[in-house]
């Protein structure tokens, strides 16, 4: 009896160890799942202003996640006591441009302050590194225009940057990354320039201070690519007849689907890709295993955005199908230049590798070693802008689309 009755209870708490782990299971998907579509407004402040050498070039010790990475970096940074973004995830007020690694002293890195475009780069003051080295496209030395043009919730923003000498008819469109700030995108800006290409770079859905796309949320790509389609259009409204699509990370998704399936796809000449968000089952399961967690929890994770049960920006759900690699790459049919690296620890470039294995005559892979996300042109300036300025330079007229 006592031998059955412990059975009993074995076996109940047996089912109740099972139940409670697949509902912690069930929970840490339905997170990862969330976190994967929801605004990021970047609260992080991970490095730390240890001591400024004041000089002729000033010189600043900074310790934390990024300091040492290779090449040229902005520092966003807050003054010290400050709460990050005041709660609402505020872009820090200060900006300094940060040079190349130049000394070492355990985890703190030296680097040269090339200028300090905002706040007081103080001691104590903490904030964290981004790719992005201009704070507006006027530093660029070109005519710049304000704009917006038209989405399915309304007016986006807008800057509209004019060459010198203008190759009439021909523009590119900027898309930044998820969470990022459109200033992601002004590295990119003079090559395109060079080649007398007018630059489009624009805000969309669930951008700072622009419409809201559905539930708030992201799209993967897939809901944004109806921004850039719209911005396309917004191009050709204004004489476009030739448009290069620049895309940054998910923006990079989003180029390659307005690629695809965009109603202006007829006007696309080339694609140009940098860490490009190229294989988002892949990048989600990345996620996972960065966090200790087993792939079964990505898994899920993507079936319950697919299904809706957790909302995103697509109203029917993520179709992760779509998402793959060797599905992205059957939509490309003009040239595609992807700029990626084996160092990006964000985004792995295997999405990339695959997409070059799949359409080897039409997209060329070039990788600058040690740049991380988004930051190639950081690690290699002038060989990322000679790379894209040769790349756009030979584009041929649309009409080609790869036969």
């Amino acid at each position: 009896m006592k031998t059955r009755q412990a059975l009993a209870v074995a076996g109940a708490t047996a089912v109740g160890v099972a139940v409670g782990a697949v509902a912690i299971s069930a929970g840490l998907a339905a997170m990862l799942a969330r976190l994967s579509v929801t605004v990021d407004r970047g609260l992080e402040r991970p490095v730390q202003v240890r001591r400024v050498v004041p000089g002729e070039t000033p010189l600043v010790w900074i310790s934390g996640e990024g300091s040492g990475a290779r090449g040229q970096h902005s520092l966003l940074f807050d003054p010290p006591g400050a709460t990050p973004g005041g709660g609402t995830g505020a872009i820090p007020t200060g900006h300094a441009r940060l040079g190349p690694v130049i000394g070492r002293n355990g985890r703190d890195v030296l680097r040269a302050v090339v200028g300090v475009d905002s706040g007081e780069l103080v001691p104590g003051a903490s904030g964290r590194m981004v790719g992005w080295w201009y704070t507006s496209p006027e530093e660029l030395g070109y005519r710049v225009e304000q704009t917006t043009y038209e989405s399915e919730h309304g007016p986006m923003d807008a800057w509209i940057v004019h060459p010198k000498r203008k190759r009439k008819k021909r523009w590119a469109i900027h898309v930044h990354g998820r969470g990022a700030s459109p200033a992601e995108t002004f590295r990119g800006i003079e090559p395109f320039a060079r080649a007398g290409v007018t630059s489009m770079i624009i805000q969309y859905r669930n951008d700072l201070g622009q419409p809201a796309g559905l539930n708030g949320r992201y799209g993967m790509g897939i809901s944004e690519s109806r921004d850039v389609d719209a911005a396309i259009a917004a191009a050709r409204a204004r004489g476009a007849e030739r448009v290069t699509l620049m895309g940054w990370s998910m923006g990079g998704t989003a180029s390659l689907i307005s690629l695809a399936r965009g109603t202006h796809r007829d006007i696309i000449d080339g694609v140009i890709l940098e860490s490009p968000g190229a294989d988002w089952p892949g990048i989600l399961r990345d996620k996972a295993r960065q966090a200790g967690l087993p792939r079964l929890i990505a898994d899920v994770g993507m079936e319950l955005l697919a299904r809706g049960v957790v909302a995103s920006g697509e109203a029917e759900g993520v179709d992760f199908e779509d998402l793959r690699p060797e599905v992205l790459a059957q939509g490309i049919d003009v040239p595609v230049l992807v700029l990626a690296s084996p160092n990006d620890r964000f985004v792995p470039w295997h999405g990339s590798q695959v997409i070059a294995a799949e359409q080897p005559d039409l997209v060329q892979l070039v990788s600058i070693p040690e740049g991380g996300h988004v930051r190639l042109w950081n690690a290699d300036p002038e060989r990322w802008e000679q790379t894209v300025l040769t790349f756009v330079s030979a584009l041929p007229q649309p009409g080609w689309r790869g036969h």
